[in-house]
């Protein structure tokens, strides 16, 4: 007779450098409850271990998954700190996890991700159940897989007919509490407490259910975690957990499958089915249309597989580079040729360079058959239509086969540059109008990012949206995927902010920056990925960046030595307005200060004019947007004392109404592009006007970027009544902070009192043109 078994594990108590979890054991209790009831759960067996060491987690997991029939159900649940090492491996803290000296995982004191995999393999089980709440506890199976090198069968050693892992992030994510017990571990409860899990109203709640339950709810609050459901076989999903206990409190079948229920003489109404918290995952009996991007994904993953190949090769000559590009293009195709072709001054075309030739292809019949038959009947006009991304031609060869010869533009007119592959089967499923947009964005890439397959990737992918504004749901998780991965690899630089006075001169304040660890740069892919992509990747950024400024700016203190309260300034971090909506930006907010990495008197989050203010709230469309999101504001003010400020004021979505309607921004910054317009006096004197408004506390003005090259001198924006800049004439980002040198100290007092002029293009003008 098969039984239904479970073994709830919680760590709530930690080593020093682990922060402890006190919701974790909560996390297990309620487990407990709803696994045990008889009308619910209905399970023979619920074991808890709360707090064990390595030894005994390791015991006890392997007792559970020994001795088992095959027809058991075996649930394991984790509630604690999920780790990951230097090479992204995954293990499961116990109360005597550490970390050495270096913050790296004492691996002896956590359990292997891969001593589990090893017991669910062993067990006669075939109906497994793992449930993770804890960070990164979507990297469960990487372990295995991202090794695998083909000699492995993972199908035939992971996939048990029932194994399925319900995993509370991703394999980049934290996992956060709320309220006093993991969020994810809540909602599941509340799924299964409620009866609310039964989504096919079948009177049982299986993992795939109850899964897309608590997706739903986070959704619905606005929490920016993405639980994953890991399974091998489609069996998994359907491991039935718990029966719904609350049939009586559904909804009637009928007002869901009978869409007459819904109709009126009045009109007709949508139903109410609760939206699901993964993209992919999606309402029962809900089809979506097939989007005409799907079928490029394979041809996608074929030029990144090929490119990474020649990357690792260290292509150094560039010519060798192209020639080569051309060869990947020509392989992913399955074509015969692929070339570019350039345009002279006398308006002649040339062969710029081209990729090797297929075997037995006879390249004279191709240059003839491209010179006679196929360039003369296309017209410049044709190649280099707006409303399209290539044309094509059919051809017959020798043998009587037909292929296709496509042209794909790369440099509009004038500088007009085309590439041309050739042989192409005539019923490819290439021949659509988004192979010509990949392959040029594929070719232009490859020109200016250094063989990077994963910028190069990204490229495509967000040409494809704009282009096309869908994309498959794959594609969307594969971009997501390659953004939280570019993401964690960036690192902060600080800049400071100078109190223009020269009685008075110092650093006010500082901005974190993020930039870009191999250049040096701002990661501007980042930035503009967000914007094309919307809110999941706004938020992600935002939540991710706050966390790595404070704590970088935490540890530049420290190497300082100012961490007397005296000595600390405040450090400003950018969000986009539409962060500032979602609960999970406002909890993160709250987790910094709870662990005090930073007091809330020396945090300002500055508000990008770049972005608009969200229109909509949960779907719904705000009649004041501007009043919603100043409550909003409000919100962070009265719980945290948080102090907001406006960034890039002239450009974006700047406008009069929206810095009045801010109610006292801690300060304003105006973009730099404004002092490059004439008169830039008259913005700069209207902006601290506005400000002064509220003459108890006016708003502070900084005037961004401000270098030696600025047409306008310190001297006379001190005269226009200017008291804080920011930019390269202070000092550059930096990953320390500092105080000024007397040098700098003596330079800056210099300017300000117009005694020196420093490399300003403007310099002999008159202050009277500026004042």
């Amino acid at each position: 007779m098969s039984k239904k078994i479970a073994l709830l594990i919680g760590v709530s108590e930690y080593e020093p450098g682990l922060t402890a979890l006190p919701a974790a054991l909560e996390d297990v209790k309620s487990m407990q409850r709803v696994l045990q009831h008889p009308e619910l759960g209905g399970f023979d067996e619920v074991k808890i271990l709360p707090n064990p060491d390595a030894h005994t987690m390791q015991l006890e997991i392997e007792t559970f998954f020994s001795g088992r029939s095959k027809e058991d159900v075996l649930l394991l649940y984790f509630s604690g700190h999920g780790i990951k090492d230097d090479n992204g491996r995954f293990y499961f803290s116990t109360c005597i996890t550490r970390k050495n000296a270096k913050n790296q995982l004492i691996k002896a004191t956590a359990v292997d991700a891969s001593f589990i995999h090893g017991q669910m393999d062993d067990s006669r089980s075939r109906r497994q159940v793992i449930i993770l709440d804890c960070c990164f506890s979507g990297a469960f199976d990487q372990s295995l897989v991202a090794k695998d090198d083909g000699s492995v069968d993972l199908q035939s050693q992971l996939g048990a007919e029932g194994r399925v892992v319900l995993a509370s992030s991703s394999s980049t994510q934290y996992s956060f509490e709320q309220q006093g017990a993991g969020v994810y571990t809540r909602y599941l409860v509340e799924g299964i407490e409620t009866g609310a899990g039964d989504l096919d109203q079948d009177g049982l709640i299986s993992a795939r259910e109850l899964h897309k339950y608590a997706c739903s709810r986070l959704f619905e609050n606005s929490l920016s975690m993405e639980p994953k459901i890991i399974v091998l076989k489609d069996e998994g999903f359907d491991v039935v957990i718990a029966k719904a206990n609350n049939m009586s409190a559904k909804p009637n079948p009928d007002d869901i499958h009978n869409i007459n229920q819904n109709v009126n003489l009045d009109g007709m109404r949508l139903g109410t089915a609760k939206p699901s918290g993964d993209i992919n995952d999606l309402e029962p009996k809900t089809f979506y249309l097939r989007n005409f991007l799907e079928p490029y994904e394979n041809f996608i993953k074929e030029l990144i597989k090929l490119l990474s190949k020649l990357a690792n090769n260290s292509f150094k000559s560039n010519s060798d580079t192209v020639h080569e590009i051309l060869s990947i293009i020509k392989c992913a195709s399955d074509a015969d040729f692929a070339f570019v072709l350039g345009n002279d001054k006398q308006n002649n075309w040339y062969v710029k360079a081209h990729s090797t030739i297929c075997d037995n292809t006879d390249s004279d019949f191709y240059f003839n058959t491209l010179n006679s038959y196929i360039l003369p009947t296309l017209s410049r006009v044709s190649i280099f239509n707006p409303a399209y991304h290539g044309t094509y031609k059919f051809h017959e060869d020798k043998k009587g086969v037909v292929k296709a010869f496509v042209i794909v533009p790369l440099k509009t007119l004038p500088e007009a540059e085309v590439m041309v592959i050739c042989g192409m089967p005539h019923d490819s499923y290439l021949l659509g109008d988004a192979y010509g947009r990949i392959l040029s964005s594929f070719y232009k890439a490859t020109q200016k990012l250094l063989l990077n397959p994963e910028l190069i990737e990204a490229a495509i992918l967000d040409d494809l949206k704009k282009d096309f504004g869908f994309v498959a749901t794959s594609l969307y998780e594969r971009r997501f995927q390659l953004f939280c991965e570019r993401l964690q690899k960036m690192i902060v630089y600080f800049e400071p902010v100078l109190h223009l006075d020269a009685d008075d001169l110092f650093i006010s304040s500082w901005e974190a920056l993020a930039r870009d660890p191999e250049t040096l740069t701002a990661p501007v892919d980042l930035f503009a990925a967000a914007e094309i992509w919307g809110p999941r990747f706004t938020i992600e950024l935002d939540q991710y960046f706050l966390v790595m400024a404070t704590h970088s700016y935490q540890e530049a203190r420290r190497k300082a030595k100012e961490n007397r309260a005296k000595d600390i300034v405040p450090l400003s971090v950018n969000v986009y307005p539409e962060s500032l909506m979602r609960s999970a930006y406002f909890e993160t907010v709250n987790r910094i200060l709870k662990d005090k990495v930073i007091t809330s008197r020396n945090l300002i989050l500055e508000i990008s004019e770049k972005a608009e203010i969200p229109q909509s709230n949960d779907g719904i469309l705000l009649e004041c947007p501007l009043i919603f999101f100043q409550n909003r504001l409000l919100e962070y003010v009265k719980k945290h004392k948080i102090r907001f400020a406006i960034d890039d004021f002239g450009v974006g979505y700047a406008s009069v109404s929206r810095l009045a309607g801010l109610n006292n921004p801690y300060h304003v910054k105006i973009d730099r592009n404004i002092l490059y317009h004439h008169p830039c006096d008259v913005i700069i004197r209207f902006v601290h006007e506005l400000v002064g408004a509220n003459n108890l506390n006016p708003s502070n003005v900084i005037i961004e970027g401000v270098d030696e090259t600025t047409p306008i001198s310190l001297y006379q924006l001190k005269q226009l009544g200017v008291h804080y800049i920011q930019g390269h004439i202070v000092g550059k980002p930096s990953p320390e902070i500092y105080r000024l040198t007397q040098q700098q100290h003596e330079n800056l007092r210099s300017l300000i009192l117009g005694e020196i002029v420093k490399n300003q293009p403007n310099a002999t003008k008159s202050v009277k043109n500026y004042i």
